[in-house]
């Protein structure tokens, strides 16, 4: 049975009441701590972190390096190679992004799983074909589709730039890239995904007095399995310790100190007509163009290094160094 208020109790509720004794019992809201909130876009995730870009960009400006010295032999020209970008999106993107018609070749990435594209402008393409088929390097007015002779061509060039990228990798892993096929619509090339994410490294190629683009999409995909290996390697190359680099220069200086060059003190020279040479015999004297008194050149590797004093010592013959020659 519930409890019976007497007249005293209620009269002392009411009078509490009055007064504004009696409180509200309902809790308060609980106050939340304000957050900051970032933009983050679920079509473009980012999920290349800094260091792991930093070692990408140390082993595509290698990459650079080694097309740049593999190509000229072949060309005849001089060949720059210069990387301007490296940046993350979606396949799509990429693919949309690209002039029609181009040069694409898809690439075999073994024993990484997966299979990149390597795009290669008309104003770089063109140009290397005509230096290959002995002109100038000039480039086309109007691009157009590569025939069949010239896609032989660009596929030679292709495996040279394979042959530069696995070089320039090879400490972190020895690549057995090849040439799946080579297409110049970008719309019928469907490597992964549209909405699959890539890295894109964007070159300039100078071949001659001409300039075009390349570029190389590699799904991540494809990179993940070294990724950490190469953010990795990127944090050691910048982060030597005093130790090491000491170390290092001590290497270099035994190595130096151990070098063989030859020495050669330059007595004189002598200005012959060919019809004498095919007149000399054993035991005629040519005249040089110095004289006893005066001092000699002493060449070290083919460079002009001191000045000496030509003699003997005892029974040899001998120079007495006397002054260093200044660059």
């Amino acid at each position: 049975m519930a409890d019976i208020l007497s007249q005293d109790e209620v009269d002392m509720l009411l009078s509490a009441v009055s007064e504004g004794d009696i409180g509200d019992d309902t809790p308060e809201p609980e106050k939340f701590e304000q957050t900051v909130l970032t933009t983050y876009d679920f079509r473009r995730p980012e999920r290349v972190s800094k260091e792991q870009l930093k070692g990408l960009q140390s082993l595509f400006e290698a990459f650079a390096r080694e097309l740049s010295i593999a190509l000229p032999p072949f060309l005849r020209t001089v060949v720059r190679v210069d990387l301007t970008s490296i940046d993350q999106l979606t396949y799509d993107e990429f693919i949309l992004s690209v002039s029609r018609p181009t040069s694409m070749s898809i690439l075999d990435m073994s024993p990484l799983d997966g299979k990149a594209v390597l795009e290669m402008s008309p104003a770089m393409v063109f140009p290397i074909v005509d230096r290959v088929m002995g002109g100038k390097g000039m480039s086309l007015a109007a691009p157009r589709e590569l025939t069949e002779i010239e896609n032989r061509i660009i596929y030679r060039i292709v495996l040279m730039i394979l042959d530069s990228w696995k070089r320039s990798w090879e400490q972190l892993i020895e690549f057995s890239m090849g040439v799946v096929n080579q297409e110049s619509d970008p719309l019928i090339v469907q490597i992964v995904a549209g909405s699959e994410m890539v890295i894109l490294v964007g070159y300039e190629v100078y071949v001659g007095e001409t300039v075009g683009s390349m570029n190389m999409c590699v799904p991540l995909l494809v990179l993940n399995p070294i990724l950490d290996q190469i953010s990795q390697q990127a944090h050691y190359q910048r982060r030597m310790s005093p130790e090491i680099a000491e170390m290092t220069r001590a290497a270099l200086h035994n190595t130096l100190v151990r070098s063989v060059v030859p020495l050669e003190a330059i007595l004189g020279h002598a200005k012959v007509n060919l019809s004498d040479v095919a007149r000399l015999q054993v035991g005629d004297i040519l005249a040089l163009d110095s004289n006893v008194d005066e001092l000699i050149k002493i060449n070290v590797g083919d460079v002009p290094r001191f000045m000496a004093k030509p003699g003997r010592k005892k029974e040899q013959s001998s120079v007495q160094l006397v002054s260093l020659i200044q660059d």
